[in-house]
């Protein structure tokens, strides 16, 4: 669900941990002091855990944005990220330069995953999203690629009835895809089964450039934004009606549900943001308070435990939510802390699975280093208990992740001597 500062491309072409700020006052956006105040250009959230992109590092955190660690560089020089995603235990960054690259261990290495991405510009990723085991990379060229998950497999074509290549937005929702393909006020949706995209109106084109930027849900509504505006849709996407923010024409916007409520993040090409908001679905908008803080451009948004974080030009910034969040989803796993905490010598490891899931369990040192790979494959739902023997290593904190097929949850331990 995220669009970037991309329009000139498309026309060209045609684990050291810190410490963050807390949220402190709730009526005011915080910068979180741990990771640099510069490019923060794209955002993942899942449970506790928090992805965020800079330039050419991923920054990681693992108990809603208190703590972080860092990334080694993703590509050879610095690009621009545009998606990030997880699954089956990698994380997946897509970058506007350099294609897409994953890491299973918190960024010490990187795997270029661009076999198969060809054409104009293919290795220009806009965005990436997850269906089952199917990653999906919108391009700036080559319309929509899909990558199965499942072994080392390469990007194929998955254009079949698109009816533009130029895609600026790539979104999942539903079990369908959702891309902003071309700018003729159109959106093309691609539902199982089968793979063809259909093409549909979200608006009258009027000869102005109109981009679908992105879509959700809320209850039984639809809720999406394009350059012209905010749009929602009370049947399933086959109309739509607009509300005009105001604003001109928007080159990001960002939809965040929280709770009753529904945030909008806005931003023009000239770099000017704007948020805004409604708590009665749709039928009217408001300006959302506090405002973003002035002099940066706001390129992605999400939400973490009662928290809304909004990645920028200036670094990431967090505002806490007080009323209207929803609760949490059932989690696929619990990560529970291991026990005798702190450990001289054996210790277990407990961890719940509420659904079978592919699964990885390792532990890292502070610095990122992967200690012990402990679990890695298929496991069947139930509770277990894992061993770990740290007898053999040094004093001080180390950290064990879980990985599932939709989540990262991590833990820390303590190792004495």
């Amino acid at each position: 669900m995220i669009t970037y500062n991309v329009i000139p491309k498309i026309l060209g072409l045609l684990f050291i941990f810190f410490m963050a700020v807390p949220a402190g006052n709730s009526q005011q956006w915080q910068r979180v002091e741990a990771l640099p105040a510069s490019e923060i250009s794209a955002l993942f959230s899942s449970g506790d855990t928090l992805i965020a992109a800079g330039i050419n590092r991923i920054y990681f955190s693992y108990d809603s944005g208190d703590t972080w660690s860092e990334s080694n560089p993703v590509f050879s020089d610095p690009g621009f990220v545009t998606g990030l995603q997880h699954a089956n235990g990698r994380v997946y960054v897509g970058d506007l330069d350099h294609g897409v690259s994953s890491t299973s261990n918190g960024g010490q290495t990187w795997q270029p995953e661009n076999t198969g991405l060809s054409g104009l510009g293919a290795q220009d990723i806009i965005s990436l999203v997850v269906r089952g085991d199917q990653l999906y990379a919108g391009t700036v060229g080559s319309g929509v690629f899909v990558k199965n998950l499942i072994g080392n497999h390469a990007w194929t074509s998955y254009n079949t009835g698109m009816p533009w290549f130029n895609i600026f937005s790539l979104n999942q929702l539903d079990g369908n895809l959702y891309a902003g393909a071309g700018g003729n006020a159109t959106f093309s949706v691609q539902t199982p089964p089968g793979n063809a995209w259909v093409e549909k109106p979200f608006a009258t084109f009027a000869g102005e450039l109109d981009f679908f930027l992105d879509i959700t849900r809320q209850g039984d509504l639809l809720f999406g934004t394009a350059s012209s505006g905010i749009f929602r849709s009370t049947d399933q996407g086959e109309t739509w009606t607009r509300y005009n923010p105001g604003v001109g024409f928007l080159e990001r916007a960002l939809l965040v549900v929280a709770g009753n409520r529904v945030i909008a993040s806005l931003s023009r090409s000239s770099g000017q943001s704007f948020l805004k908001v409604t708590d009665d679905q749709g039928a009217s908008w408001q300006d959302f308070e506090p405002a973003f803080p002035p002099g940066s451009i706001a390129y992605d948004l999400a939400l973490c435990n009662n928290q809304l974080f909004s990645a920028r030009s200036n670094g990431l910034w967090r505002l806490a939510l007080t009323t209207g969040v929803n609760e949490p989803e059932t989690p696929v796993a619990t990560l529970g802390q291991n026990f005798p905490n702190p450990v001289s010598g054996l210790t277990r490891i407990p961890v719940t699975l509420h659904q079978n899931s592919t699964t990885s369990l390792s532990v890292f040192g502070a610095n990122g280093t992967l200690v012990k790979e402990l679990w890695n494959g298929n496991q069947a739902a139930g509770d277990y208990e894992i061993p770990f023997d740290a007898g053999n290593l040094p004093a001080g904190l180390y950290i064990y992740r879980l990985f599932t097929e939709s989540e990262i949850v991590a833990k820390r331990m303590v190792v004495v001597r």
